[in-house]
């Protein structure tokens, strides 16, 4: 059933937002500038660093900042959460980057429903990490999918889309950063003419993007320079692409792939600018650096203090320790 424009504007005066990280608070400053979010949801703050100092997610620093009641429930399995959030009488919930998972009785709270703002262009990519799945895939275009929210992992009807070009050396960071304004401008837009929208039924042809392991930022430099550039990125600003260089772990924040190939084995430093041998002969140059404890440099002023041999063959280890910012 059509909503009339005036009946619209009264069911936007009550908004409750979910989410967690800088990406969905990008998200929340772009409502909050025309709407009334009356409390956001966010994971409850948890320790950060290698302080392991208590820290609050973004969103709940800017709820708290700008007077908007804030909830930190675990979940929604027990039966008080879900009353206390039926009392905010929410007429839709919007949804960016929370990380907990809404059941059916909280799905269907809200008259206009649970609405997602998601980092890739559904079908593909369902999941908790498709910006930096995007990255590690090589995938040159990704963008928004602004969706209606299901009982499935991001399986609900699309209602609006957007693509985004992405740069052959952008970072994880960067690429999150664009992404998370279009998304606060495309939610704007379906607030505004979400009457008009007709909803579209994701195809069976879906890929999935899902949470990255600590094994998986430990460089193997036996796969191909653009697969481990693509890691760097997808890795930056956290938790970093990283190799052992004997007892020392070694973050690489930065890297550039070369033109050049070489019949070296894979792991192999071939020169003082550090390239490095990978897979297929394919040479990646390592441009900026972290040793676990110091602070980020350019390669250049790290190996005036650090030594790495020419002709030295870096291992691609195994490791269960965990590398902290």
């Amino acid at each position: 059933m059509k909503i009339q424009t005036n009946q619209l504007e009264t069911n936007l005066k009550n908004i409750v937002f979910m989410g967690t990280p800088d990406f969905a608070l990008d998200v929340l400053k772009e409502i909050y500038k025309e709407y009334n979010v009356i409390a956001v949801y966010t994971r409850e703050a948890k320790p950060v660093g290698r302080k392991m100092v208590v820290t609050k997610s973004p969103v709940q620093t800017f709820a708290e900042e700008n007077d908007i009641k804030v909830f930190t429930p675990k979940n929604f399995r027990d039966q008080e959460t879900v009353e206390e959030l039926k009392k905010l009488h929410p007429n839709i919930i919007i949804v960016a980057a929370y990380g907990i998972i809404l059941p059916r009785d909280v799905l269907e709270i809200p008259s206009l429903g649970c609405i997602n703002v998601h980092a890739s262009l559904l079908p593909k990519l369902r999941g908790a990490n498709p910006i930096q799945r995007s990255i590690m895939n090589g995938d040159r275009v990704t963008g928004i999918t602004i969706m209606k929210m299901d009982k499935g992992m991001d399986t609900g009807n699309m209602l609006l889309k957007d693509l985004m070009v992405i740069d052959k050396n952008e970072t994880y960071g960067e690429l999150e950063k664009r992404l998370a304004k279009m998304g606060g401008e495309l939610i704007l837009k379906y607030l505004k003419e979400m009457e008009n929208i007709l909803p579209q039924r994701q195809t069976s042809d879906f890929t999935l993007a899902p949470k990255l392991s600590k094994e998986e930022s430990i460089i193997d430099w036996n796969k191909t320079a653009d697969k481990i550039h693509n890691l760097v990125r997808a890795l930056n600003p956290h938790p970093f692409a990283n190799f052992t260089h004997g007892e020392n772990i070694i973050k690489v924040i930065r890297s550039e792939v070369q033109k050049e190939t070489t019949d070296k084995p894979a792991g192999t430093i071939l020169n003082k600018n550090m390239d490095i041998a990978c897979g297929s002969g394919t040479i990646i140059r390592i441009l900026e650096v972290q040793k676990v404890g110091s602070k980020q440099m350019p390669i250049k002023d790290f190996l005036n203090g650090y030594k790495i041999e020419i002709g030295e063959v870096l291992g691609s280890q195994n490791r269960n320790d965990e590398v902290q910012a």
